[in-house]
């Protein structure tokens, strides 16, 4: 049932901009039924982009007033996708994704879990150094795993995940902060309200 879960964390909120793939301008469908905006550290994320790509996964993608698309600051993704697997087998997919990202990028991770929960967290910095240092990225990703039931009654992983991103001359400075921000931005998203979801037929 791993494969299940393939779509959700290999869905990678840094491969696709890296990628040069960008987002469509379709019309934004809210397929998750979540009430908006969403509200983290006192910014209000919007939903910029949504995606169903196939019968079990649902993405959305949130900026805050200001941001957009390819070169976000910050992003908030809430990621849902049915299947009868669990957390630890979500989370294994991911890693396997990073290891094969470090053949061509810079990727440090750490998983950190809570017993009370069962929920699990990925930390991950990863970055690109280019040539022409306008072209460089660096990307802190907070990736939630939890198991959830839809009030509409599917059962399956919802991922709840907080994108922040530097390029170019800013990337220094970002990481300088990065060091005393990080564990802060840890425990923001583990604390963070997960919300309820509504698959609509």
């Amino acid at each position: 049932m791993v494969n299940q879960l393939i779509p959700i964390v290999a869905a990678s909120l840094l491969l696709m901009p890296v990628a040069g793939l960008g987002q469509s301008n379709k019309q934004v469908v809210n397929y998750l039924d979540i009430p908006g905006p969403i509200v983290f550290q006192k910014k209000n994320y919007r939903l910029i982009w949504s995606s169903h790509p196939d019968a079990s996964l649902y993405k959305q993608e949130y900026l805050v007033a200001g941001d957009g698309f390819p070169n976000y600051k910050s992003m908030i993704t809430i990621d849902f996708v049915i299947a009868v697997a669990g957390v630890d087998d979500a989370v294994q997919t991911k890693l396997r994704e990073l290891d094969q990202l470090k053949n061509t990028l810079d990727v440090n991770y750490e998983v950190i879990g809570n017993a009370a929960t069962g929920e699990k967290i990925i930390d991950c910095l990863l970055g690109q150094t280019a040539q022409n240092d306008a072209k460089s990225i660096y990307e802190h990703d907070v990736y939630r795993f939890k198991a959830v039931t839809a009030k509409s009654g599917q059962k399956g992983i919802l991922l709840y995940a907080l994108s922040s991103r530097a390029y170019g001359n800013d990337i220094k400075p970002f990481l300088t902060r990065l060091k005393t921000e990080r564990k802060t931005l840890i425990t923001d998203v583990a604390r963070a309200p997960i919300p309820d979801i509504t698959i609509k037929k």
